[in-house]
């Protein structure tokens, strides 16, 4: 049983897509969507109260599944396709076709860069009062047809209708029954087609479009749940903007460091060695030599996996927050602990043990990611900056 994420009314703010005016007979808005490039795009978009947006929750918490039932019908056409880009392992592009003549088109994935000339989908987006109806989906099945026999567009290979308070049952039983829904789509078509699908000039279903209709694969037509978007769309950068909560799955096992000391850690690792050299009072430079000091072999161990579980935050989940992050985590860590750090100390290890130790008290809320730091965290995150030189354990005489 699928179960809707729960939120606080203190709802973040909506992200909006950039909409491009494109010339034709009537304004037609549309939006492209290159999905290897949303998520770097979407650092530039600000959060009007990033604290609240962190926050699990703040008094009566609401389904997800009924807020989007309040969503005005652009409102619905927004999460629909953002809903889309998270498709990214599906569609190379999406595209968003908003105006007096779509064609019957709402939001586009495309599965290559070849376009329309590649597998593509319609999502339609529907807001209604009620569920979904047979009579309010036959029109916009009539235009895809007509507009695709006429040579518009050809064809798509699927097409879902998306609907904020669901598909109803009568329309559910036909989309599962594709010879049943051209018999009622034929049936119904001079009440809802006919004068419906272009104010332009009427559209009788006879002759060539008939025989088109006829042989119209309608299996390709099809729904997709509320709930089902809700989950994919939880999984977004998107989410925690829309709704001021990310989702984030449990994080897994943190995996225990490699064996041999990797390039990518190489400067902390160095560090640790000349506060190792300057507590032992003699000069140490690899693992190897701590073997005599197993105080130090258990430190220099666990250093490695606090780095390694902070790494593991970098990369957990990597689709569920903004890119920058990690990164804005880490530089609340900096200031929690600069202060601390900058005392006097006897030693680097005495300066790097404070230092630690103050990091395992701060509780970061920079981002929704901070729903996720643990202390192993926050302390690693003090091996990172020093693995770029932020912090500096042994301090050299000037």
């Amino acid at each position: 049983m699928l179960t809707c994420p729960r939120i606080s009314l203190d709802i973040g703010v909506t992200v909006r897509l950039l909409r491009v005016s494109v010339a034709r007979s009537a304004p037609l808005r549309v939006a492209i969507v290159n999905t290897d490039q949303i998520f770097k795009d979407s650092r530039k978009l600000k959060v009007n109260d990033a604290k609240g947006s962190t926050q699990l929750s703040a008094g009566f918490a609401f389904p997800v599944a009924d807020l989007i039932q309040t969503f005005k019908p652009e409102t619905w056409e927004d999460f629909t396709e953002e809903w889309a880009v998270s498709q990214e392992q599906k569609y190379k592009q999406v595209i968003r076709f908003t105006g007096a003549n779509d064609m019957g088109l709402d939001i586009l994935g495309f599965w290559t860069d070849a376009l329309f000339k590649g597998q593509w989908d319609v999502i339609q987006c529907k807001r209604y009062a009620v569920r979904l109806q047979p009579a309010q989906a036959y029109v916009e099945i009539g235009k895809i047809i007509y507009y695709s026999f006429i040579g518009e567009y050809p064809p798509p290979t699927n097409y879902y209708f998306a609907a904020s308070k669901g598909i109803g049952l009568k329309l559910t039983k036909l989309l599962t029954k594709p010879d049943e829904l051209k018999a009622k789509v034929i049936e119904n078509w001079d009440t809802a087609c006919r004068m419906k699908i272009t104010d332009k000039h009427e559209i009788p279903l006879d002759g060539d479009l008939l025989n088109y209709l006829d042989k119209f694969d309608f299996s390709l037509f099809k729904m997709i749940s509320v709930a089902v978007m809700i989950k994919d769309h939880a999984k977004t950068v998107f989410y925690q903007r829309r709704f001021g909560q990310a989702y984030f799955p449990p994080r897994p096992p943190v995996d225990a460091p490699p064996g041999a000391v990797q390039p990518t850690e190489s400067r902390y690792v160095e560090q640790l060695f000349e506060v190792y050299s300057e507590k032992l009072k003699k000069q140490l430079n690899e693992p190897g030599q701590l073997s005599g000091h197993p105080e130090l072999q258990q430190h220099f161990n666990r250093s490695r996996e606090l780095f390694y579980h902070a790494e593991s935050l970098r990369n957990f989940p990597r689709d569920s927050v903004d890119p920058g992050g990690f990164d804005e985590i880490r530089h609340e860590i900096y200031h929690g602990v600069i202060d601390t750090y900058g005392m006097d100390y006897t030693n680097g290890y005495a300066r790097l043990s404070a230092t630690l130790a103050q990091a395992a008290q701060l509780s970061p809320n920079c981002n929704a990611l901070c729903i996720r730091v643990q202390i192993q965290d926050k302390q690693g995150l003090c091996h990172h900056l020093a693995n770029e030189n932020a912090l500096v354990w042994v301090k050299k005489d000037a």
